[in-house]
């Protein structure tokens, strides 16, 4: 039997529904007052929510005065302050501190332009005094005498290794920048390598080699294509004789640009031994890049006085 039958008036049911009700909560305690205790609840979190915001706010200011310190240890860093230091982070390594190339980056000392400096062992000059009103190396100011010995260096270096080996040691000689010696066995090979400048214009030719029939057994001169157009004059040249001994000098000279280059080797006079070298083999010498380079230096920065006429033949 249904107790709210579909056909009761809806006074009828909410009539019986408050009945209902009362006769369950009949004997129950009465409700307490929620209105005190939500009031309240809504208290405390209007404090905990505003406690919030200030500890945040704290925090911000805080982060804020910490980050305002932070560049002050780095900047402390090498100081010698070590108690500024404590809980710092170590400062990271620069990057602008890196080793140098082995390799010199800047002009050698006494040079107008960069050019690569001797790094072997020095070679010892040979001494050689000056005759009566003759100049020396002796006579040029500090910085001159430093320049042109460096670069006496640098070309004896590259002679040395350029020259066959039975021509021995090259060294510099002191009287003249354009002076050098060889030495093996005891015998010394007096060598020349001369830049001068000669005042004529850019490329001018030498003269031609002399064509004298009587001349040919004792002075041999060919014109050979050197480079880049230049004509070099190699000459063979037979001095004096001594015991059956013929002297035999060897030289090599062309024109580079205002300048006439001479490289020239003669024998020992006093022992009456030619020079080792002949002259394909200077030709070889003066085609080499390394020598090159000197003539290109010695050209551009004279070291020697100006002179008209040609050497080498």
């Amino acid at each position: 039997m249904d107790m709210f039958p579909e056909s009761a008036p809806q006074e009828t049911e909410d009539r019986l529904i408050r009945e209902a009700m009362a006769e369950a909560a009949e004997g129950a305690p009465p409700l307490p007052d929620l209105v005190p205790i939500a009031l309240a609840m809504g208290r405390r979190r209007r404090t905990r929510a505003r406690a919030t915001i200030g500890g945040a706010m704290v925090g911000v200011v805080a982060l804020g005065v910490f980050g305002a310190t932070l560049p002050s240890w780095g900047a402390g860093a090498g100081t010698g302050d070590d108690t500024a230091q404590v809980g710092a982070p170590s400062p990271a390594p620069s990057t602008s501190h890196v080793t140098p190339s082995p390799v010199p980056s800047r002009p050698t000392p006494g040079f107008p332009t960069p050019f690569p400096s001797y790094t072997g062992p020095a070679r010892t000059p040979v001494h050689v005094e000056p005759t009566p009103g003759e100049s020396s190396m002796a006579d040029l100011s500090v910085a001159e005498r430093g320049r042109q010995e460096k670069f006496q260096q640098q070309a004896a270096a590259v002679l040395d290794e350029l020259l066959p080996a039975a021509f021995g040691t090259v060294r510099p000689v002191d009287l003249a920048v354009s002076r050098y010696q060889g030495g093996s066995k005891g015998h010394a090979f007096p060598v020349v390598f001369s830049v001068r400048p000669t005042g004529g214009p850019s490329g001018s030719p030498q003269k031609p080699c002399p064509y004298d029939p009587e001349e040919k057994e004792k002075y041999q001169c060919d014109e050979v294509a050197l480079l880049d157009g230049i004509v070099a004059r190699a000459v063979t040249t037979t001095g004096s004789s001594k015991g059956g001994k013929d002297l035999v000098g060897v030289s090599v000279s062309f024109a580079f640009k205002d300048s006439t280059v001479v490289l020239s080797a003669d024998g020992d006079a006093s022992a009456m031994v030619s020079a080792p070298v002949t002259a394909d083999q200077l030709l070889h010498v003066a085609r080499d890049d390394r020598f090159l380079r000197l003539v290109r230096y010695a050209q551009a920065f004279p070291m020697e006085p100006r002179q008209e006429s040609v050497h080498g033949g």
